[in-house]
């Protein structure tokens, strides 16, 4: 994501200087806060390469863990099949990630993954579901990995006094505030980083509160154009103008 950011300073040299807030899904919240300044490249990629450690300790203790995407069901409809998978197969079924109106990410057990893709694939309205490789992560999001969770909020205090308060707003998905204001004192939210490991991220209402604070103009600063494919079903005005700084992929509407 820095990378890609590097790019954009090529290629729009005065986005930067007008950008109101930027926002991070998952393991994107530490670019997102390393944009904002609220730590500098070297502890970005510490904090990022300790919590990928973190995780796969976590993944360890519980192994088989699998996470699976689904998209056309609301998601009071997701979460009861979910909590029925969960009473069937005694293993963690929950939603992860709430990506658009209708599209989820839902991790867990891999047994209850299986049992959940058995059930979507004969669910009345369910347009696509899909297991994912075991390689693409497990029960990340849920209480299943608490003890990353604690592992990585420790590691998150002892760098606190590298940290600054965030020069932009920050949009981290999360459910309980999807904004952080700019000039927030970073004890206020490490403990919020830290959470996001064991609770589930809502990507559409972050881009919503986006929406709704004024910005339409978005950059996209990563690989493959996901995040604008997740656009185009939050906001379409949004998606034809965003751009996206994507190394492989040339964007049309993007010229040099």
């Amino acid at each position: 994501a820095l990378a890609a950011i590097e790019r954009l300073k090529q290629r729009r040299p005065g986005a930067l200087g007008l950008c109101r807030g930027v926002a991070g899904l998952s393991l994107g919240a530490l670019a997102a806060c390393a944009q904002a300044e609220v730590f500098d490249f070297e502890v970005g990629l510490h904090l990022a390469a300790a919590r990928g450690e973190f995780l796969e300790a976590a993944y360890s203790l519980q192994p088989e863990q699998r996470q699976l995407s689904v998209a056309g069901l609301e998601e009071a409809t997701l979460v009861r099949i979910c909590r029925g998978v969960e009473k069937e197969t005694g293993g963690t079924c929950r939603i992860g990630q709430h990506l658009f109106q209708d599209g989820f990410l839902c991790t867990g057990h891999t047994s209850a993954m299986e049992a959940l893709l058995a059930r979507l694939k004969s669910e009345q309205g369910c347009k696509q579901v899909q297991l994912l490789k075991p390689s693409m992560g497990g029960a990340i999001h849920t209480s299943a990995i608490e003890p990353a969770r604690q592992a990585f909020l420790g590691k998150l205090e002892r760098l606190q006094s590298q940290m600054s308060p965030p020069k932009l707003d920050m949009y981290l998905g999360s459910e309980a505030r999807p904004k952080i204001e700019r000039g927030t004192n970073p004890k206020e939210f490490i403990d919020e980083l830290a959470q996001q490991l064991v609770q589930p991220l809502n990507w559409e209402k972050a881009i919503q509160r986006m929406l709704k604070d004024g910005i339409v103009q978005f950059y996209e600063c990563g690989p493959l154009q996901q995040l604008k494919g997740m656009m185009k079903r939050i906001d379409e005005a949004a998606y034809e103008s965003m751009l996206c700084m994507d190394h492989v992929v040339t964007n049309v509407k993007e010229k040099p």
